[in-house]
């Protein structure tokens, strides 16, 4: 089964050989399937090959709430999809903000469909297919009930390694390339486990003093987490840090104090590599949540160019060709 992926019109138009004015004209007449985000065209371009599933599992990882941790796996995922990346989003927070976010109505969730399933070893859940924006995602929704999972977990034998155990036992990494998990902002079992199923973390950073001083806990659990997973051979003692993408978010240039925060990020650069900063742009990020959509569909030139080089910078570090040398 082909995967669509979305092609700028620019792109399209320099791959095509047709004049971009022509194609803006196909479009009004109706004679070229088109979607648009924004202020922006795509066309959407299926990709047939049979690639075999990577099964790469990352962890969006961070004990302070606000950091930005859901916006990021929500705009991340929808990037690497668009660029004809099988994504599946697993959302392992029982706020369920990523599932309401990519507009998943929470009183129809029901328990078998969320994490609670994998902690009770009934292992994972089928993942809803979403359409988003033109672009095909997977995701494992959540609900108030995976709180549950808070008490489980202790109970169970390898209860940190639950969610990685049903990852491995399900066909979630033959059928998918990435799969993104959006953990809790906590540091207890539910946590733990999604940090845990993967293969590093990827942390938001408010640029904040507030944003520091929870880099600074992340990063000592994270070294927990890198002696367990090596303890139990999951990782090679080869790999040196949890941590794989430090993500500056609501960064604010015009202030001294986010200038300061900067500067000690950069220093930061010596834990884990930096990625490009995520503006503080309020409205755009709030429209998106309203419309339940990623946030580019809002049409902010200055963000979606934000994302994607942030997704520019996760796959280099993941190790993975950009997508034009992909296909």
């Amino acid at each position: 089964m082909g995967q669509t992926k979305l092609i700028p019109l620019p792109e399209y138009a320099r791959r095509t050989g047709v004049p971009l004015s022509t194609l803006r004209l196909y479009i009004r007449e109706g004679r070229l399937r088109a979607v648009r985000l924004g202020r922006y065209w795509y066309i959407p371009v299926e990709d047939e090959g049979d690639r075999k599933g990577r099964g790469r599992v990352f962890t969006l990882f961070t004990h302070a709430g606000g950091a930005g941790k859901t916006s990021l796996a929500r705009d991340l995922g929808f990037e690497l999809a668009s660029r004809g990346y099988r994504v599946l989003l697993v959302d392992a927070d029982p706020q369920a903000n990523l599932s309401a976010w990519l507009g998943v109505d929470l009183s129809e969730v029901e328990d078998r469909e969320t994490l609670l399933a994998a902690v009770e070893g009934k292992g994972l859940p089928e993942p809803r297919r979403l359409e988003v924006g033109g672009v095909t995602l997977g995701l494992v929704p959540a609900n108030m009930n995976l709180a549950m999972a808070e008490v489980v977990i202790p109970t169970k034998s390898l209860g940190m390694v639950l969610l990685r155990t049903a990852l491995i036992e399900s066909e979630a990494l033959e059928r998918y390339d990435f799969v993104l998990v959006d953990s809790p902002p906590s540091l207890g079992p539910i946590a733990g486990m999604a940090a845990l199923a993967g293969e590093g973390l990827l942390v938001p950073v408010e640029t904040s003093a507030k944003g520091v001083q929870a880099l600074r806990a992340v990063v000592e659990v994270s070294k927990d987490y890198l002696r367990t997973l090596r303890a139990l051979r999951f990782l090679s003692p080869e790999v040196v840090t949890f941590i794989r993408l430090l993500i500056p978010t609501k960064y604010d240039g015009r202030t001294a104090q986010d200038k300061k925060v900067r500067l000690l990020l950069e220093e930061a650069a010596a834990i884990a590599p930096l990625a490009p900063a995520l503006s503080y742009r309020p409205g755009p990020y709030k429209e998106a949540i309203d419309r339940a959509l990623p946030i580019h569909a809002v049409g902010d030139e200055r963000l979606l160019g934000e994302v994607q080089a942030l997704a520019e910078a996760f796959l280099s570090q993941a190790g993975v060709l950009a997508q034009e040398e992909v296909v």
